[in-house]
This record gives structure tokens, C-alpha cells and sequence, in this order.
């Protein structure tokens, strides 16, 4: 199990706990490493406890009744799943899917009855689910206006930049890049060809590299035209 100073590198909250209620939050934590793309939670399941992001992502997502998935939120180090938080709290079965990303993921599992607990006498850990609750609400908020508002090249453009790493590298295949946006392999590998043909992107399997950073932001910042 890793010291308090580690866990506080990686969870803010924790470093502003109550010493007893740190002490808590460790003794009761248990780490987790969790193959890339193997599912962790699915629709229907209980939630029991907290899963804290200690390194790696974890992708949110949802498939639609033609079986068509398509990608809610990533959860970050640092961060936690809100729906789970919620399904928890609310004693309501997990609404989505979640699954390990690209790579694997190492997370702490925090039992349900010790988080609430630590809930109802600690700020810090109040302040770190409602910090969580507000930020992911944004972000629902505007996946929501990008899917009703948003032409789906813009919408691959800010998907292609929130994805690449600092070589502007997205290493992300078109059937990857479907699956987030909600659409098909066919549409996303015609949207690349006109990025492509523009000069903003390279192509090659599984890779996908910015050539032009500042005018595929462009892209995806260009104002939706009126209806």
C-alpha cells in the first residue's frame, strides 16, 4: 500500500484530510491494476466502493441500442467516476460502461461504507466529490452540445487534439476514434482523408500525428454555421 506522501501526490484531497481520517482513507484503500480495455464496471452493476485514478485513464461509455458505443468522459489520475459516486450515494445500480483505456490502469478501491463514512465527518473529501460532481457536469453538458451542435469534423478535430501527447501523437485507431465519437469506422476514415488533403494530419496505422496545430484548433473552434 502506498505512503501518505504518494497518495497525496496523486489525490489533492487527501493531503488536506484530518490525520485520522488519512489514516482511514489508507488502511481501508486497496490498490487495483486493470488491463488495457478490460471492462470495470457495466450497466446494472452495484457499486460497493470509490475507485480513485492513480495512474492511467479510465473511459466512460455508453452503446446505443444499434450497438454503436460512444465515449462519455475519460477519468484522469487524481480523479474519480461520478456516475459510480452517485450510484453509490444513491444506492441505484452503475448507468453506463467503464473500462480500462489504451493502457492499463492502476486504481485505488476505497469499500462504500468507509468512503460514506469519511463523507460525513471530513470537508476534504466533501469538497473532492463535489468538485467532481461539478466538473463533470460541465463536461456532460458540453458532449451533449457538441453532439447536437458540432459538424463531426469539428467534433474529430477536439477529439484528435485532447488525445494527442506532447509530440502532437495520437495513438488511437479510426475503429478507436469511431467508437468515442459515436458514429462509424467508414465516416471517421473520411473525415481523416479531408484533414489529410489539408495538411493537418499525417496517417499511419494506429498513429495519427498533428502536423498544424494551430489551424486544426482552428477547426475545431470555427463557430457551427447557422441553421
Amino acid at each position: 500500500m502506498p505512503d501518505t506522501p504518494d497518495i497525496a501526490e496523486t489525490f489533492a484531497f487527501a493531503a488536506r484530510m484530518a490525520p485520522e481520517a488519512q489514516k482511514r482513507l489508507i488502511g481501508a484503500a486497496r490498490r487495483q491494476v486493470i488491463a488495457p480495455g478490460m471492462d470495470i464496471l457495466s450497466p446494472g452493476d452495484p457499486v460497493n466502493g470509490v475507485y480513485l485514478v492513480r495512474s492511467g485513464a479510465i473511459r466512460v461509455y455508453y452503446i446505443d441500442p444499434t450497438g454503436r458505443e460512444g465515449t462519455l468522459y475519460w477519468i484522469a489520475p487524481g480523479e474519480s467516476c461520478i456516475l459510480a459516486l452517485n450510484s453509490l450515494f444513491s444506492e441505484i445500480p452503475y448507468p453506463a460502461w467503464a473500462a480500462a483505456d489504451a493502457e492499463e490502469v492502476e486504481i485505488l478501491s476505497v469499500p462504500g461504507p468507509v468512503f460514506r463514512e469519511l463523507f460525513s465527518r471530513d470537508t476534504a473529501v466533501q469538497a473532492f466529490l463535489f468538485e467532481q460532481l461539478s466538473g463533470r457536469v460541465f463536461s456532460l453538458l458540453r458532449l451533449l452540445e457538441e453532439a447536437m451542435r458540432l459538424p463531426q469534423e469539428k467534433r474529430l478535430a477536439v477529439l484528435l487534439l485532447a488525445k494527442a501527447d506532447t509530440q502532437g501523437v495520437v495513438s488511437l485507431s479510426q475503429e478507436e476514434l469511431a467508437r468515442h465519437l459515436g458514429t462509424i469506422r467508414e465516416v471517421v476514415s473520411r473525415l481523416l482523408r479531408n484533414l489529410v488533403a489539408q495538411k493537418l494530419i499525417a496517417l499511419a496505422p494506429r498513429r495519427i500525428t498533428i502536423l498544424d496545430p494551430a489551424r486544426l484548433r482552428a477547426v475545431a473552434d470555427a463557430a457551427p454555421d447557422p441553421v
